[in-house]
């Protein structure tokens, strides 16, 4: 992150932001710059670890008092996460929406589930409908994925499940999880 770069700015949220609001502004920008998403710009890491960065202070009340009394200085880097975990903790992954769903909290950010107004309990009754379509929308996807396989075309199913296993260890969240479960690569 350049010197000179303030946190809000990289957000693009003002210094009376709420959480959400933070939460909301680091959803929309990550998935921008995220680096899957920019295979080709060799700058598209350093954005993103600006901005995740900037999201991991803000969004811890002591870090934002601190970043906000003291500047960046004061900012403890020990507790700092690598922004692909935090993006995909918070998100979860794109390549693997297909057999996860969107998850609620990214829904929240996007802000598809919530406003200012909103009672506790229309909120809980969005979220229930919600991943009761998620649900659906994912038993859909795994019929439409298997019926390949259950219609006899062993071989042309096998082909395609190695092409998608191919295309989703391609992500940043995947090489970690391999690596992580002893895979060498």
């Amino acid at each position: 992150m350049e010197k000179g770069t303030d946190y809000y700015e990289v957000l693009g949220v003002g210094r009376s932001a709420s959480e959400e609001e933070i939460r909301k502004a680091y959803y929309l920008k990550a998935r921008l710059v995220h680096p899957d998403k920019n295979p080709n710009d060799p700058q598209a890491a350093e954005r993103f670890q600006a901005l995740g960065e900037a999201y991991q202070v803000l969004c811890d009340p002591a870090q934002r008092r601190a970043y906000d009394g003291y500047g960046k200085s004061s900012v403890s880097k020990e507790r700092m996460l690598d922004p692909i975990s935090v993006f995909t903790l918070l998100f979860g992954s794109e390549a693997f929406e297909d057999y996860i769903g969107l998850l609620a909290v990214a829904s929240m950010a996007s802000g598809e589930l919530s406003s200012e107004h909103d009672h506790p309990e229309e909120l809980q009754e969005r979220l229930k409908a919600l991943q009761r379509d998620r649900e659906e929308n994912l038993a859909r996807f795994l019929i439409d994925f298997l019926n390949q396989y259950a219609s006899g075309d062993k071989e042309g199913f096998s082909n395609r499940a190695e092409a998608e296993a191919r295309r989703l260890s391609t992500t940043g969240l995947a090489r970690k999880q391999c690596k992580k479960g002893g895979a060498k690569g």
